[in-house]
C-alpha cells in the first residue's frame, strides 16, 4: 500500500484545456454563434478577405463534471455572487479556484507617512520678518485704538476737571469782588467827607491819612491761571473792564493824596480867618495919554496893606508894562495922575489866587472820583442823558455773573 503511487490528476483536461494549450471549443448549439448567410469575412489590414476555414472537429473531451467555462470567460464566481452565502459543490474543478479568491485578502491601506518639508534659511528669514512685521503693524493698530480710546476718555475727564475748576475760580473771583467793593465804599466815605468840609471852608487834615490806608485789591493778578471755560462772554469782558476801571480809581486815588499833602498848609492858613477881609494886594495907576483921554494901568503893589487901617498917601508898585517901580500918590482927582486900589473880590472873581484855585482843583478831583465810584445819574427830567455806571454797579454785575459759571 505504501508503495503505491498516487494517481496523477490531469488539472488542465478537468479544467477543459487540450495539451496545446488552447480552450476545448463549446459543443454545438451552445457557445458559438453562427455567421449570418450572405455575410463577407472579415477583412484583414491588406483590404483583401481572408476564407474562414471551417472549424475542425476534436476528439470529445472526457466529460467533466460542472458547467463548462465559455471562452473569454474569467474564472471565478461572476460578479453577481460575490459574497454569496451559497456554497459551491466541492467537486466543481472552480471550487479551489473560488476558495483561492475568497481566502486572498487585499493588502491593508498603508497608514499616510509624515512628510517633511525641508525650506532654506532665506525663506526662514523671509517668513520670520514677515511675521515680526504683521505683528509689529498689529500692534501699531491697537496702540492707536488705544490711544484714541484714552484720548477721549482723557479729554472727556479733563473737561470735566476744568470746568470744575473753573466753578471755584469763578466762586473765588466773586469773593475777591465783593471785598473790592467794600474797599471802594470806604473810599467813597472818605472822599465824600473831605467835599463836605471844604464846602464848609474847612480844610479836612485827616483826608490824605483816610486815602492812604485804603487800597482796593483787585487787579490783573487776580486771573493768573483762572480757566473761563465755563464764563460767559459778558462775564469774561466785564472782569476786565472792571480790573482797568479798578486800577485807574486807584491811580487818581494816589494823586489826590498827594495833592492833599502839598495843599494843605496854604489852604488851612486861607481858611483860619474867612470873615477877615483880604488885603489890598492890587492899584490903579490913573493917568492920561498923549490925547488927554484919561486910562489906568493895574499893578500889583510892592507891599499889600489893609483896608482898615487906611490908604498910604503914597504907593508904590510895579508897572507890568515897563516893569519898572512907580510911586503915585493917592488918587483925588482924575484930573491928575495918582493911584486907586482895587477890590480883591474882583480880582478874585477875574483872577483867582493860587490858594482859591488849589482849593478849587481839590473839590473837583474828590468829586471827580466819586462819580467813577458811584456813577452818575441822569438828572430828573433829563430824557437824553443815559445814567453812568460806577464801579460798585460794575461790581454787582459781575458777582453776580461769576454765581452762574457752572
Amino acid at each position: 500500500m505504501a508503495d503505491e503511487k498516487k494517481p496523477k490528476i490531469d488539472l488542465k483536461a478537468r479544467l477543459g484545456k487540450n495539451a496545446a494549450g488552447g480552450v476545448t471549443p463549446p459543443p454545438p448549439g451552445t457557445g458559438a454563434i453562427p455567421t449570418p448567410a450572405g455575410a463577407s469575412p472579415p477583412a484583414t489590414s491588406t483590404g483583401q478577405f481572408n476564407a474562414v476555414a471551417a472549424p475542425v472537429p476534436t476528439p470529445a473531451a472526457p466529460k467533466a463534471v460542472g458547467l463548462p467555462v465559455p471562452p473569454g470567460i474569467p474564472v471565478g464566481p461572476p460578479p453577481a455572487f460575490k459574497g454569496s452565502a451559497m456554497p459551491l459543490d466541492p467537486s466543481n474543478p472552480l471550487a479551489a479556484a473560488m476558495a483561492q479568491h475568497t481566502n486572498t485578502t487585499r493588502p491593508a491601506a498603508a497608514p499616510p507617512q509624515p512628510q517633511r518639508i525641508e525650506m532654506d534659511e532665506l525663506s526662514i528669514q523671509e517668513a520670520r520678518k514677515g511675521a515680526r512685521k504683521q505683528g509689529l503693524l498689529a500692534g501699531v493698530v491697537f496702540g492707536v485704538v488705544l490711544g484714541l480710546v484714552g484720548y477721549i476718555a482723557g479729554g472727556s475727564l479733563e473737561t470735566n476737571k476744568g470746568r470744575q475748576q473753573s466753578v471755584q475760580h469763578a466762586k473765588s473771583l466773586a469773593e475777591d469782588v465783593g471785598k473790592s467793593k467794600e474797599q471802594l465804599k470806604k473810599l467813597a466815605d472818605a472822599l465824600d467827607k473831605g467835599r463836605q468840609a471844604l464846602g464848609q471852608r474847612q480844610f479836612p487834615e485827616t483826608l490824605a491819612k483816610d486815602l492812604g490806608g485804603i487800597n482796593v485789591d483787585f487787579d490783573g493778578s487776580k486771573l493768573a491761571g483762572v480757566r473761563f471755560s465755563g464764563f460767559s462772554t459778558e462775564t469774561s469782558t466785564g472782569l476786565i473792564e472792571y480790573i482797568s476801571s479798578v486800577q485807574s480809581t486807584n491811580d487818581h486815588k494816589n494823586a489826590l493824596v498827594g495833592l492833599v499833602t502839598r495843599l494843605q498848609k496854604p489852604i488851612t492858613e486861607a481858611l483860619k480867618n474867612p470873615d477877615k477881609a483880604p488885603p489890598i494886594n492890587f492899584v490903579v495907576l490913573i493917568n492920561k495919554d498923549s490925547a488927554k483921554n484919561p486910562y489906568g494901568v493895574l499893578a500889583p503893589l510892592q507891599k499889600p496893606f489893609e483896608l482898615s487901617s487906611g490908604m498910604p498917601v503914597e504907593i508904590t508898585a510895579t508897572d507890568p508894562i515897563s516893569k519898572q517901580n512907580v510911586t503915585a500918590p493917592k488918587l483925588a482927582s482924575l484930573d491928575k495922575p495918582g493911584a486907586a486900589y482895587v477890590d480883591p473880590r474882583s480880582i478874585e472873581a477875574a483872577c483867582p489866587s493860587a490858594t482859591t484855585g488849589q482849593i478849587g482843583q481839590l473839590v473837583s478831583q474828590l468829586a471827580h472820583i466819586l462819580t467813577e465810584i458811584r456813577g452818575e445819574q441822569a438828572a430828573a427830567g433829563d430824557m437824553v442823558t443815559d445814567p453812568k455806571p460806577g464801579l460798585l454797579d460794575k461790581a454787582d454785575r459781575l458777582v453776580v455773573g461769576l454765581n452762574r459759571v457752572q
